[in-house]
């Protein structure tokens, strides 16, 4: 394997034996080397692997502006989680892993903390990646010097969802991504409420979305409509109403679907109850 551009002293763009291109991660592998000098193999700790000349420049761009502390912390984790466990992780989880800690511990730093609404969820529906994200909180904590919330265990197991081969685990960013698309609309409709994010008003609704876009992404949505029951509500409710017709543009203009008349009824009743229960 041969050199192509040294990234840092630990990254280089090289050249694998078919001649592909190659991402290669190393204590001191670019050190005094220079283009085209054959790679000390012996100090490799990681290979990536773009899938295109786009992709490559993306991955130096992460790779190159990502502490090298986080993706040593990263690689070294997610390598001893392979070991330990019965999961397969594609290695798309190093860089994304790597980014998103980069992020966290900077906000962290500035005093800025982000709640995971789907925290409760992610504790029933994915407990072994859980169980991993309480880990790996923990050890981070302590080898960065943070003391980082219990919602961050929720992200680190998305990360772990996401990154696994398996059929069907891979929908825990595209349904968190959703139900914080459709929280926006409602905290910018209501935006002089504050709202009580530990209610159970607001878990059930944040529960409710969250089940719509597990449904929605698995094309399961079949409902009864009733729609004398849908008039009243929305008669009822105006104001409500109106925030739920601003999350049905969305939907179809995003995702081309068309909220049913019963889910724009649950919509409409879950904001009633989480507005009257939040403070001006």
């Amino acid at each position: 394997m041969k050199i192509r551009k040294i990234l840092n002293n630990n990254l280089v763009l090289a050249s694998d034996v078919q001649g592909n291109e190659i991402i290669v991660k190393g204590r001191g592998i670019g050190f005094n080397k220079k283009r085209w000098d054959l790679l000390d193999e012996s100090v490799i700790e990681k290979i990536f692997t773009p899938e295109n000349s786009k992709n490559s420049k993306e991955l130096q761009s992460y790779l190159t502006s990502i502490p090298e502390d986080y993706l040593d912390f990263v690689q070294e984790y997610v390598d001893d989680i392979k070991n330990s466990y019965d999961i397969k992780l594609n290695n798309s989880i190093y860089i994304s892993l790597s980014d998103h800690l980069t992020g966290t511990i900077k906000r962290f730093n500035e005093g800025i903390s982000i709640n995971n609404l789907l925290l409760l969820d992610i504790k029933q529906l994915y407990k072994l990646e859980y169980k991993i994200g309480l880990d790996m909180l923990e050890k981070l904590n302590a080898k960065f010097n943070v003391n980082l919330p219990l919602d961050e265990a929720g992200f680190i197991a998305l990360h772990f969802v996401n990154a696994q081969d398996s059929e069907g685990k891979n929908d825990g960013f595209k349904i968190s991504h959703i139900v914080n698309e459709i929280m926006e609309i409602v905290k910018r409709y209501y935006d002089s409420i504050v709202f009580d994010e530990e209610s159970l008003y607001y878990q059930r609704f944040i529960t409710h979305l969250k089940y719509f876009a597990q449904r929605f992404l698995h094309k399961e949505l079949n409902y009864k409509e009733d729609t004398k029951l849908f008039e009243i509500i929305r008669n009822q409710y105006k104001e409500a109403y109106g925030c739920v017709k601003l999350i049905y543009l969305m939907m179809d203009d995003k995702y081309n679907y068309k909220l049913t008349e019963e889910e724009m009824l649950y919509l409409t009743m879950h904001i009633q109850s989480i507005t009257e229960k939040s403070t001006l």
